[in-house]
């Protein structure tokens, strides 16, 4: 795998991460609901994003 891959993989796997603590985030009752939604709805495009790059 060349470094290049490496980096990309590693990129892919950090921005999964935010995407999960963002979802996790919206399980915290302190905050509101459309922030809520607004984490929930930028999860789901770095989602779509990660997805895009693994198909590749």
């Amino acid at each position: 795998m060349s470094n290049v891959e490496e980096l990309k993989e590693e990129l892919l796997g950090q921005l999964e991460s935010v995407a999960n603590f963002m979802r996790g985030m919206g399980l915290d009752p302190r905050i509101p609901n459309d922030t809520k939604q607004a984490l929930s709805k930028r999860a789901r495009d770095i989602d779509e994003l990660v997805e895009k790059y693994l198909e590749e």
